[in-house]
């Protein structure tokens, strides 16, 4: 259903996709893996079409969003949903605001409508009747879950994950792992994660892609990737500071995630 077509990527000079090819097959749940700075969050951000490649072409549904229009975009945004890695709720808004933002942005649904919606959104996540809250009277597992109550309130056909555990206790990760799971199987949606967690990889995913350099490198299901004889792979989903991937090239990536680019990779 998104087919990345030898899509490449720079921020000032530096390549961070490089001639990228990958695809996501319709009702599967892919899990993007690699060093954080190694560019996940700027192929995820491609495919909703928040950066543009300077090579190569997406395609959603056999359809090149290469030269779409923002008018084209923001349609066929409508079929995304996405959980950003740090939530990105609104400070000012109640939590049923947050969830239902797009639905009184983008549909006409009438007010009752809406609150039915988000109401149940927020049931689906397990915070029913918290919708008077405040982002600020959340704890941070509880944002992760609004935030994902607020992807699936306009009915996507694609979720999005941006890093869905960063800074949660492993308890809280693992019921949010739990959550995608089930979100998935109930709501019968593609969906695409990226990720250094590799237990949320491998409790989530149908299918394991490796980056590296900007490419994908492996490609397999969970078991396949857990018992790889690639040595790239296994010195990550081992955690292993030594192999491969020198001290140096480590420095490198750290360089490029945080020099201060429009959208570094993440």
């Amino acid at each position: 259903m998104i087919d990345v077509r030898k899509v490449s990527k720079s921020f000032r000079g530096k390549q961070i996709l490089n001639k990228i090819d990958l695809k996501v097959e319709k009702g599967e749940t892919l899990v993007i893996i690699g060093r954080s700075g190694c560019g996940k969050s700027v192929l995820l951000k491609h495919m909703i079409g928040l950066l543009k490649p300077d090579d190569g072409e997406i395609l959603v549904d056999g359809q090149s969003t290469t030269h779409y229009s923002g008018k084209q975009w923001n349609q066929l945004r409508m079929r995304f949903g996405m959980l950003f890695q740090f939530s990105a709720l609104f400070d000012s808004m109640t939590v049923g605001e947050n969830v239902g933002f797009g639905l009184l942005e983008h549909t006409t649904l009438s007010s009752r409508a809406i609150r039915e919606r988000v109401e149940e959104s927020l049931e689906l996540v397990g915070l029913k009747g918290i919708h008077e809250l405040k982002p600020s009277e959340l704890s941070g597992g509880m944002k992760k879950r609004v935030a994902l109550a607020r992807a699936i309130c306009m009915r996507p056909e694609f979720l999005l994950y941006d890093e869905p555990t960063t800074g949660l206790d492993p308890i809280m990760a693992d019921a949010i792992n739990d959550l995608i799971v089930s979100l998935h199987d109930k709501l019968h949606v593609t969906s695409v994660a990226v990720t250094h967690d590799m237990t949320s990889a491998y409790k989530i995913g149908t299918r394991i892609a490796m980056m590296y350099q900007g490419r994908i490198i492996r490609l397999g299901k969970p078991e396949e990737i857990r018992n790889t004889d690639d040595p790239i792979v296994r010195q990550f989903i081992t955690g292993s500071a030594t192999g491969p991937i020198s001290d140096i090239q480590f420095k490198s990536l750290e360089s490029v995630e945080g020099r201060p680019v429009p959208e570094p990779g993440a």
